[in-house]
C-alpha cells in the first residue's frame, strides 16, 4: 500500500510550453515563462527555423536599429503598448546598473538620445514636453535650448533630450539565446508544418517535442506560444491574416560609435518621401552605428534599394547627425546595407490567448504583429503572456 508520504515524494510530471519562434519576441517570452512563478513549473521548448547568428529576410530580429525609441501612440486607447514600452525601459535600465561590467556583453548600451522636430505638431505641444506621453518614463529628460545648444539640425523647431539605451542587435540576440541555454530551456531548430493552420501547427509542434524527448507525452504539453511575427500569416486563418503586413527596414552600418543616438522628426521636405526617417544609433561595444532608414507598408522586396541608401547618406550629412564618424573627405566608411520586415500588424500587436478553448488538447497564446517595436515591447510582451498563461494554469 502505498503511503500519502510516498505519493507526495512521487514526482509529478511537468508540464510542457512550446514557443514558437526565436525572434526578439520569443527569446525574451521563452526566458519570461521560465522565471515566472507559475510557468516556470513547466519546461519550454522553443521551436524555430531561424535562430542567432542565422540571416535571413523571414527572420526580422537580426535586421533591427535598435534603440529604445517610444512606439506606442500617446491616447488613452494605446495604454497597453505604453506600459508595454515602459517596462521594457525599467527591465532594460535596471539590468544594465546591475552589469555595466558586462555591458558589451549584454548587446545594451546607455547614450544620450536628442530628437529634434522641423515642424509644430502634437509632439511639440508647449514646447516643454508635455506632448510627450514618454517623458515621465525615462531618465534624465530635458528640453534642448536650442539657441544655445550647438550642432542643431537646420529647421528644427524643437529638441529633447534623454538617458537612453542602444543595441548591438547581433550580440543582445547571442546574450538572449546564451540565457535560453543557462535557463535550460530547449531549442529544437525546425519549420513546423504550416499547410494545415493553427491545429496543425500544433500537431507538428507536438510532434517534433514528444520525438525529442521520449519522457514527453501528449497531455504534458499544456501551452504553446506563437512569436512568429509575419509568418503567422500561414496558419492563424484568413482573418487575422488579413491585418498582417511588412513594413519594410533598410539601413546603413558604417564603422565607428556615435557619440550620440540622434532622431529629426518631420524635417524640412520629409513629405517629399514620407516614408522615410533620419536617425543615427550607436551600437554599443561594436565600433559601428546604424544609419536609417524607412519603413515601406506593404513592400516585401529584401533587395537593397541603392536610392534609399543614397537618400539615407544625404539626409544624415544634411542635418549633422553624425558628424563625428564622417571622413577627412566627408563620408562614412560603410561596412553593409540590409532589408528587413518589421512584422507589422493593423491595430497593434496581438497579445492574447486563442479563443476560449484549447487548440487540439492545446492552450494557443499568441505574441507577434509588433512591427518596428519588437525590441522596444519585448519585456512588457513577455510579462503579458506569462501572466495570461499563469491564468490559463488556474483553470
Amino acid at each position: 500500500m502505498v503511503t500519502k508520504k510516498q505519493q507526495m515524494l512521487v514526482p509529478t510530471p511537468r508540464k510542457h510550453i512550446i514557443v514558437v519562434g526565436a525572434g526578439v519576441t520569443g527569446l525574451t517570452t521563452a526566458l519570461k515563462l521560465s522565471s515566472d512563478p507559475i510557468s516556470a513549473q513547466h519546461h519550454i521548448t522553443i521551436i524555430a527555423s531561424h535562430i542567432p547568428g542565422d540571416e535571413s529576410i523571414d527572420y526580422t530580429s537580426p535586421w533591427a536599429g535598435a534603440d529604445w525609441s517610444p512606439q506606442a501612440g500617446g491616447s488613452s486607447a494605446d495604454a497597453e503598448e505604453q506600459e508595454y514600452d515602459k517596462r521594457t525601459y525599467d527591465i532594460w535600465t535596471l539590468t544594465l546598473e546591475a552589469n555595466q561590467v558586462e555591458a558589451e556583453h549584454l548587446g545594451l548600451g546607455f547614450k544620450e538620445c536628442r530628437i529634434y522636430w522641423g515642424k509644430e505638431g502634437p509632439d511639440t505641444e508647449g514646447g516643454d514636453g508635455r506632448g510627450l506621453w514618454w517623458r515621465d518614463a525615462v531618465k534624465g529628460f530635458g528640453v534642448l535650448d536650442l539657441e544655445k545648444e550647438k550642432d542643431v539640425p537646420d529647421g528644427a523647431v524643437m529638441g529633447v533630450k534623454y538617458r537612453n539605451i542602444c543595441l548591438n542587435v547581433p550580440q543582445h540576440l547571442q546574450y538572449l539565446m546564451e540565457k535560453v541555454h543557462e535557463a535550460g530551456i530547449d531549442v529544437i531548430k525546425a519549420e513546423v508544418d504550416v499547410s494545415r493552420g493553427l491545429e496543425g501547427v500544433v500537431k507538428d509542434a507536438k510532434r517534433m517535442v514528444m520525438e525529442s524527448n521520449s519522457d514527453v507525452k501528449e497531455d504534458d504539453i499544456f501551452a504553446l506560444i506563437n512569436c512568429t511575427g509575419l509568418g503567422a500569416r500561414h496558419f492563424v486563418g484568413d482573418v487575422q491574416a488579413e491585418y498582417l503586413f511588412p513594413g519594410r527596414g533598410q539601413t546603413i552600418i558604417v564603422k565607428g560609435e556615435a557619440t550620440m543616438d540622434r532622431t529629426y522628426n518631420d524635417y524640412p521636405g520629409h513629405l517629399s518621401t514620407p516614408d522615410e526617417y533620419a536617425y543615427v544609433i550607436p551600437r554599443p561595444g561594436s565600433g559601428t552605428t546604424i544609419l536609417g532608414g524607412c519603413k515601406q507598408v506593404g513592400n516585401w522586396d529584401p533587395k537593397v534599394d541603392e536610392k534609399v541608401t543614397e537618400r539615407i547618406m544625404e539626409r544624415i550629412k544634411k542635418w549633422g547627425l553624425a558628424e563625428e564618424l564622417r571622413t577627412k573627405e566627408g563620408d562614412f566608411e560603410v561596412v553593409s546595407s540590409q532589408v528587413g520586415l518589421r512584422p507589422g500588424r493593423k491595430g497593434g500587436p496581438r497579445v492574447e490567448v486563442e479563443g476560449k478553448k484549447k487548440v487540439d488538447g492545446v492552450w494557443v497564446v499568441h505574441s507577434y504583429g509588433h512591427a518596428g517595436a519588437g525590441y522596444e515591447y519585448s519585456m512588457g510582451c513577455s510579462e503579458k503572456v506569462a501572466k495570461l498563461v499563469g491564468g490559463l494554469a488556474e483553470l
